[in-house]
């Protein structure tokens, strides 16, 4: 019994270890384009697990995943437990991430201001950080496997959350925010999710 019970643990600790493992890409752009929002005309409410997910734009996007982070026991893991922070354009080429040093942590991120291949107003202007809530069990899954240098197309909506305690989480685009960090950073409920 104990060896099955120690077979499961190195098991579960190596497909852990296995999503840390970053996806190798060659030099080049390759996520061009930025995400596409659109406003929507009246906020789609989406009742979900006693929270209440509050849409205001839609987006689709291609986009690099430069970092990934999970969360447990921070008050906005009971809706999200990943952090993904994308990159396009310029800050999606290998050559110039190489030179770049993201790290995710407390639910924002930041990177090396040293010996910068590209100046540090473009790689804000070429990155987001989401705070993603999967619509689906098939997404979350998805989430689980997805690793440093996956190219993804997502499709979903920004959104303002209130949870059944009664707190309240709005993205930094929200209208009725005002963002106290330079990082921009939204609550992205994904309503689709594919990766390569």
């Amino acid at each position: 019994m104990v060896k099955y019970i120690l077979l499961c643990i190195v098991i579960g600790l190596s497909i852990i270890a296995w999503s840390e493992i970053p996806i190798n890409r060659g030099p080049g752009i390759i996520a061009d384009k930025s995400p596409k929002t659109t406003k929507l005309a009246s906020p789609q409410e989406i009742n979900f697990d006693g929270n209440t997910f509050s849409g205001f734009k839609k987006i689709e996007a291609t986009v690099r995943v430069l970092e990934k982070d999970r969360y447990f026991f921070d008050t906005m893991s009971e809706f999200s437990s990943y952090d993904i922070l994308v990159g396009w354009g310029q800050v999606s080429d290998q050559k110039n991430l190489d030179y770049i040093n993201f790290d995710l942590k407390d639910r924002s991120f930041s990177y090396n201001k040293i010996r910068l291949p590209l100046k540090s107003d473009l790689i804000s202007s070429q990155t987001l950080l989401w705070h993603v809530v999967p619509s689906t069990d098939e997404i979350r899954k998805i989430l689980f496997g997805l690793r440093k240098g996956h190219l993804i197309n997502v499709t979903g909506y920004i959104v303002d959350v209130a949870t059944r305690d009664g707190l309240q989480w709005k993205s930094a685009s929200s209208i009725s925010q005002e963002s106290k960090s330079s990082n921009k950073h939204d609550i992205l409920w994904i309503t689709s999710l594919t990766k390569k």
